[in-house]
């Protein structure tokens, strides 16, 4: 009888310790998921998102890209003057877009790298194939975009379309729909 009152003691002790592990777990617990289910939202994070993929392009446009925008000289040998494309857009009166318009070398304005610390646009490249690549720029909460087109040619890229910031409702709304697929 002494041996079942000492077994029964100790069993009681053990559940009684286990009680208080899961009794701890459950406290600590809700703590653990909390923090856990938190966004994080650093300003690393939020940059990388509001950059274009640059992972997924051919290393020899990463490089063109880059210097492009560093090197003014380099830049108007690597543009096919006179360039094709569609004028900014001003106000109320926009040119119109049936009408070719030519972007002449003496009246280019250098191409700088395109930094936007408040956030309020998209930009994103479009791969259409291994010789063509478009670069996209969208501001947010409106139909403006800006639209430029590398092509390869011989063995450089060069811009080959330059379209400035202007309406394109048929751009926003394939984004949109992209945007909605994902």
């Amino acid at each position: 009888m002494k041996d079942y009152i000492c077994s029964m003691i100790s069993i009681i002790a053990c559940c009684r310790k286990w009680c208080g592990y899961f009794a701890l777990s459950l406290l600590l617990l809700p703590l653990l998921i909390n923090q856990g289910c938190k966004p994080v939202n650093t300003e690393a994070q939020e940059q990388a998102a509001s950059t274009p993929e640059l992972d997924t392009l051919p290393d020899d446009f990463i490089y063109f890209f880059d210097r492009f925008h560093a090197d003014s000289n380099y830049q108007k040998e690597h543009i096919n003057f006179p360039l094709e494309g569609l004028p900014n857009s001003s106000g109320d009166t926009l040119a119109n877009s049936s009408q070719r318009y030519y972007w002449q070398k003496n009246e280019w304005q250098i191409h700088r790298p395109f930094t936007d610390p408040s956030r309020q646009f998209d930009q994103w490249f479009e791969i259409l194939n291994i010789r063509v690549i478009e670069h996209w720029i969208h501001m947010n909460g409106t139909n403006l975009f800006m639209h430029r087109r590398f092509a390869k040619l011989d063995e450089d890229w060069h811009l080959i379309y330059y379209a400035g910031m202007r309406p394109n409702s048929e751009k926003l709304k394939a984004k949109e729909k992209a945007e909605a697929e994902e």
